[in-house]
């Protein structure tokens, strides 16, 4: 539900966008989209024995694993960043007008031709000939309902700006801008947030001290890794350059105790990290379970194989 200061400024304009985004859906230019912002597996666990979980490449004559209960591996890459800044209101909006010709819609691809930003929202339009019809799309960013920002890269796009923004917006779709550079996509972002602390939003940003998005083991990941299923957690995702990636951590890995203490939901990993870093080590055990597989009479089996990480502590940090 919208507020009502963004009621009161643009109903006009989310009117006006959901018309066109409808049309969008229909007609835009299309490119790969991402199902979900996800990032690359680590390549091997803190032992070097056991390789990360990948999308198995199909051999000839063997049974593809099942994997549906799983987090699925993308090639998108997620960048940790808290996209810290100084600025005021008025100089986030200008950071964003400045920004008007490095900004593409992700699945069209198409610059914007109309770009209108102050303190409550962010609105585009770009269009596109198809025959003897002009057609165009717009979106809109609600300030006050900025509920994440994820800094995005896109390796194997075959596209020109292969960086961008994924925002998330409340009781809505993401909204996903695409920008030539990583600068251009972090100074878009912190110019939203900026904004959208300034409208009240709440914004959820990643814990710095670890980097990667946590859920709560489902009853069929449990009973598949042969533990409770309030004895860990998974992860869906882990963010370059943060901790979690340098320590080996994979999409798919179970948590199950951080420095000798049972881990049942995310902020009893945060806790431990962050209880650790007020006595002063430079460093917490984390056990886990590794999902992996290997190939038996041409059928691929999944094996669970318990594996220990050492995770480096960032003194600065502990934002949740």
């Amino acid at each position: 539900m919208k507020h009502s200061s963004l009621f009161k400024h643009y109903w006009w304009a989310a009117l006006v966008s959901v018309l066109f985004l409808a049309m969008s859906c229909a007609s835009a230019p299309s490119a790969q989209a991402p199902s979900a912002p996800q990032s690359q597996a680590a390549v091997a666990s803190s032992s070097g024995a056991l390789p990360a979980p990948q999308q198995a490449a199909a051999q000839p004559g063997v049974a593809a694993p099942k994997s549906d209960i799983w987090p699925k591996i993308y090639d998108d890459e997620t960048y940790l960043t808290t996209f810290d800044s100084s600025w005021s209101e008025g100089e986030a909006v200008g950071a964003i007008k400045n920004l008007q010709n490095a900004m593409v819609e992700f699945t069209a691809g198409i610059p914007f031709s109309e770009l209108d930003v102050d303190p409550y929202g962010l609105r585009a339009k770009w269009s596109w000939t198809e025959g003897s019809f002009i057609k165009s799309a717009n979106l809109i960013i609600p300030f006050d309902q900025v509920s994440y920002i994820l800094l995005e890269h896109y390796p194997v796009l075959n596209k020109e700006y292969k960086w961008g923004l994924l925002v998330g917006i409340a009781n809505a779709n993401p909204a996903s801008i695409r920008t030539p550079t990583r600068d251009a996509a972090e100074r878009l972002g912190k110019a939203i947030l900026v904004l959208a602390k300034a409208r009240g939003a709440k914004v959820s940003l990643p814990n710095v001290r670890f980097g990667a998005s946590l859920s709560p083991l489902s009853e069929a990941q449990a009973q598949a890794a042969g533990i409770l299923q309030s004895g860990g957690i998974i992860i869906s995702w882990v963010f370059k350059e943060s901790p979690a990636e340098k320590a080996g951590f994979s999409p798919q890995d179970i948590i199950t105790k951080a420095d000798g203490k049972p881990v049942q939901k995310s902020d009893d990993l945060f806790s431990a990290i962050n209880d650790a870093a007020a006595a002063g080590k430079s460093q917490i055990k984390i056990d886990g379970i590794r999902r992996s597989y290997r190939i038996d009479n041409k059928m691929y089996v999944e094996i669970f194989v318990p594996v220990t990480f050492t995770l480096a502590i960032e003194q600065a940090g502990g934002a949740k």
